[in-house]
């Protein structure tokens, strides 16, 4: 049986990988691909989280990188260590921890082979849990991801987080910069975000969260969030804060340094795109990217007009033009509430 990865370590060398991408990606000196190697010879872990990155951008140089290290030794470092590394799918299994260089293969993709093996063990873990991902933007990019459980995932610029699944939990880690969150309902597993030595507990929410240098920031677009000064789990956490929908909070050197209770949720996330573009996508996933900015709650009452695919663009601040044009659709109906608006069919 093997043990759970911890946390901290995972989350250490998820932060150290998207470094020495970033550094790869402007060109390393002699110096610092010598330390680069050494660090990818510290652990197979290391060479994990830096594989895994590379392959999610499909940037095969980044991975040719590793090239350099000798492919015994890794194997012989991945024999020593506890089998608690989660590697990801798609890499090739072979039938002995040592195989034989074939030609025409690159190196990396030989050396991971070898280091399942010796991790796998005839271990189950692998197939317990969906594999583990890494997310980033450039400094002039913003992203969306949706994920399998409904989260809907928007980084901001320069920004990275590290997403971990498992079967009574899911985990983020905020690697760098801040995304927003939008949390697909799962009571079996509860969500929680690592920043730094913060952790947030969500409760069914839409949430922006931002790493500093002292600390994190915290605005709260719908549902509550708990801030700790760590692991919830852990006897000498400290829940510093219930943020609840409309408030903000920063905490800096494990202490909540600010707290807004009526917060201006359109500044703190005011790096969010300022148009909405969509391509075929479902009228209930058009409404809930509008939820992301505040404003009125808009529902979709009918479920066949929710699952009607659209395509369009929007300005992101102004939901009424998008609510103007479901009324001009066959059949729909308008219902504006004190609190809401809410979209029907005709009777």
């Amino acid at each position: 049986m093997t043990d759970a990865i911890d946390p901290r370590l995972l989350r250490r060398a998820a932060e150290q990988a998207a470094e020495w991408y970033l550094d790869q990606r402007e060109g390393l000196d002699a110096a610092q691909r010598a330390r680069f190697l050494a660090w990818l010879r510290q652990s197979p872990l290391h060479v994990s989280e830096y594989i895994g990155m590379a392959r999610l951008h499909g940037d095969l140089g980044a991975a040719a990188a590793l090239d350099a290290l000798d492919t015994a030794g890794l194997a012989d470092l991945a024999a020593t260590e506890r089998a608690v590394v989660q590697l990801r799918p798609l890499l090739p299994r072979a039938p002995s921890a040592a195989p034989v260089r074939r030609a025409g293969t690159p190196w990396w993709q030989q050396a991971i082979a070898a280091v399942a093996v010796a991790l796998i063990g005839g271990a189950a873990f692998l197939h317990e849990a969906p594999a583990p991902m890494d997310v980033y933007t450039s400094a002039g990019e913003v992203r969306d991801v949706a994920l399998d459980d409904g989260t809907l995932l928007q980084l901001d610029r320069a920004s990275a987080v590290a997403v971990r699944y498992g079967q009574a939990q899911r985990r983020f880690e905020l690697l760098r910069g801040g995304a927003l969150f939008d949390v697909g309902r799962d009571p079996a597993r509860p969500l929680r975000v690592g920043v730094g030595e913060q952790v947030l507990e969500d409760v069914g929410t839409v949430f922006d969260a931002h790493r500093r240098a002292d600390g994190a920031s915290v605005a709260v677009v719908s549902g509550e969030v708990r801030i700790w000064t760590g692991e919830p789990a852990a006897t000498q956490a400290e829940a510093l804060a219930d943020l609840r929908a409309g408030q903000y909070a920063e905490v800096a050197g494990g202490r909540l340094a600010a707290l807004e209770r009526r917060a201006d949720l359109a500044q703190h996330t005011a790096w969010l795109p300022a148009d909405i573009h969509f391509e075929h996508s479902t009228v209930a996933e058009v409404a809930r990217r509008f939820a992301i900015y505040g404003g009125t709650p808009l529902h979709i009452d009918d479920a066949a007009l929710a699952a009607t695919r659209i395509s369009g663009r929007f300005h992101a601040r102004d939901p009424e033009a998008f609510v103007a044009y479901l009324g001009t659709l066959p059949g729909v109906r308008v219902q504006r509430g004190a609190d809401d608006i809410r979209i029907t069919r005709k009777l």
